[in-house]
């Protein structure tokens, strides 16, 4: 009895347009429509800021506290301070382009963002 009534529902698939084979079956291979985008390619939107990497080049060392304030200044942050460091990690806080309140881990090592946690906006923190 199963077996008939699985008969009779591929016969009303295979009627019905587009029925007879999962779509899924029938997609392009990963990459048919051109490269994925990449984690260096532009970010795209408001985010942006947070996605773009470390500028490369320059003294190639640590990343002190002045450094990361100016590379987070370069990035469109404002009222950029460091609230710690532990270890190779700076932890700072700034505003961030959209005018959020952000806490902001940075690799002290390489310059790149880490972790953003949003605090706040303006001056008023959460």
């Amino acid at each position: 009895m199963a077996a008939a009534a699985a008969g009779a529902v591929v016969a009303i698939l295979a009627g019905v347009p587009g029925g007879g084979m999962a779509r899924a079956q029938t997609a392009p291979p990963p990459g048919a429509y051109g490269p994925a985008p990449g984690p260096y390619g532009p970010a795209p939107g408001a985010y942006a800021p947070y996605e773009v990497p470390p500028p490369r080049g320059g003294g190639g060392g640590p990343v002190d506290d002045g450094a990361a304030i100016r590379m987070l200044t370069a990035r469109g942050f404002n009222n950029v301070s460091v609230v710690r460091r532990r270890g190779p990690t700076l932890v700072l806080e700034a505003n961030g382009p959209r005018g959020e309140r952000v806490q902001v881990i940075v690799d002290a090592l390489s310059g790149a963002i880490n972790g953003m946690k949003v605090i706040g906006f303006g001056d008023q923190r959460y």
